[in-house]
């Protein structure tokens, strides 16, 4: 998916997603955020969480989905999109999936990301990278890297926030 098939507000939702991760990355989480939006109504937002709640799958995606659900009293988002600070990892990706995400957003490729000093092993990049590529494979349509300005600000802000401590 291209450029050419965002939505006209992609621009301010992404926005509000880099200010989500900018704020967490300035609290000292991993910086990283994300929103759940439906016909143009943010129904929930989330952060990643992984450092303070010791839990590997506490993405920003993740955590959007489970406020979602949880306001709205159900487990599947019809019609709904993701709109992420960050490129989704397979994690991220497979969740949106199974609670019927029609479309994800994105701010920031994985490219641009530095090393955030995340105490992840490093033994399971190649597989986690794999599964990332083939969920795009097969749903192509389903993503799209809407260039915005800012979207590596996050990552500037986590580690100088991390150098201070």
């Amino acid at each position: 998916m291209d450029r050419a098939d965002t939505h006209p507000n992609d621009a301010t939702l992404l926005a509000r997603a880099v200010q989500l991760a900018n704020d967490n990355g300035d609290a000292g989480q991993l910086p990283f955020g994300a929103l759940v939006v439906r016909a143009g109504a943010v129904l929930a937002t989330g952060v990643n969480t992984a450092l303070k709640d010791h839990d590997p799958t506490a993405h920003a995606e993740v955590a959007a989905v489970r406020h979602a659900c949880r306001a709205l009293g159900v487990l599947h988002l019809t019609g709904a999109i993701i709109v992420s600070s960050c490129e989704p990892c397979a994690v991220c990706h497979a969740v949106a999936a199974s609670a019927g995400i029609e479309r994800i957003v994105y701010a920031a490729g994985k490219e641009i990301i530095p090393d955030l000093h995340y105490p992840a092993p490093g033994d399971n990049a190649e597989l986690m990278s794999g599964m990332q590529a083939a969920l795009r494979t097969l749903a192509p349509e389903q993503i799209a890297y809407v260039p915005t300005p800012g979207a590596d600000e996050p990552f500037r802000r986590y580690l100088a926030a991390r150098s201070l401590t």
